[in-house]
């Protein structure tokens, strides 16, 4: 089967991660194709304490064999900070409690603050640089905040958060990205331009089969052994073979959207807001579907993807 067409080539890139097991996955797809240049990284707390996030995100690049990234540390906490728990979804350490062989030398951080770094990044390279976020939002609200004319300099975004049909997975009609900070997440679909989002339901329905996790696991590279070792948590220790379809790596669809349309098969462009007030409601992506609001569509809503050439893609990555 011929490989699928890039949309993106020459594309400059910038993730802002929260380093768990999908984000790990979603980075060695973009340090993997030659023709997107990742211009750097920035880290912000969410599935795991700031700290944590750039340990993890060195490991990754390391088995990318990708160190000479900048790599920059971000927020710690929401812009209105809460006691949330941690989740611990992806394992105490993020990245599935594993025992690694040898430890990660974390003064590689750049002492530029990535809040900093992505306006420096964006006024260098006005119109050319699309931020793909997998965490919660708050370095990019901040940004808009310190500069009022980011937005309107940055290329697109495609971000992996947020629901369209109030399915939860935080609570029961937020997810957790946008309910890490709906203050950030209200900010960035506000002041951002051309922005595509990979919601919550989206990835449920994009479950990659078991048959091609193990088709993965036999590619025997130190990519592909990386990502055993990590996704283990999961299809091991929790069960996950015995209770999904699939393997499910949010992160890895933004990416993979980012990257080649084919990964998309259906979207629709919307106005959609982030509810701040509601008891319940707190951090849901509310979407204007039928056009109730006077408000002009901001938000490319995925709502199918194309596992195929989502697998596909990190097939190639993981050969890579």
């Amino acid at each position: 089967m011929p490989r699928d067409k890039l949309s993106a080539m020459g594309r400059k890139v910038i993730l802002d991660v929260d380093t768990g097991i999908d984000d790990a996955a979603a980075i060695i797809l973009a340090m993997s194709h030659s023709d997107v240049e990742v211009l750097g990284v920035t880290c912000v707390s969410g599935n795991i304490h700031i700290d944590k996030v750039l340990r993890n995100t060195f490991r990754v690049l390391k088995v990318c064999d990708r160190l000479n990234v900048p790599v920059f540390r971000g927020a710690d906490s929401p812009i209105l900070s809460h006691n949330r728990e941690p989740v611990c979804f992806h394992g105490n350490d993020g990245l599935g409690d594993c025992d690694w062989d040898e430890e990660i030398d974390t003064s590689l951080v750049q002492s530029e603050h990535a809040v900093n770094a992505l306006i420096r990044l964006v006024n260098k390279f006005p119109g050319e640089i699309t931020f793909v976020p997998l965490g919660p939002l708050t370095n990019i609200a901040l940004a808009l905040k310190m500069d009022p004319e980011f937005g309107k300099k940055v290329k697109d975004v495609f971000v992996m958060g947020g629901n369209y049909k109030g399915i939860g997975n935080v609570t029961m009609s937020g997810e957790f990205n946008f309910h890490s900070d709906p203050e950030a997440a209200f900010i960035s679909l506000h002041g951002l331009r051309d922005v595509t989002v990979v919601p919550w339901e989206t990835c449920m329905d994009a479950d990659l089969p078991w048959a091609t996790y193990d088709r993965w696991m036999k590619v025997e590279t130190p990519k592909s052994r990386f990502v055993e070792r990590v996704t283990s948590f999961w299809v091991v220790k929790r069960d996950f073979r015995y209770i999904r379809k699939g393997i499910r790596l949010c992160d890895l669809n933004a990416m993979a959207a980012c990257i080649n349309e084919a990964a998309i098969l259906e979207k629709q462009k919307v106005y959609a807001t982030i509810e701040l007030c509601g008891t319940v409601t707190r951090g849901q992506m509310a979407v204007d579907w039928r056009s109730h609001s006077d408000e002009t569509a901001n938000v490319t809503v995925i709502t199918k993807i194309c596992t195929e050439s989502v697998a596909r893609m990190f097939e190639e990555a993981l050969n890579g």
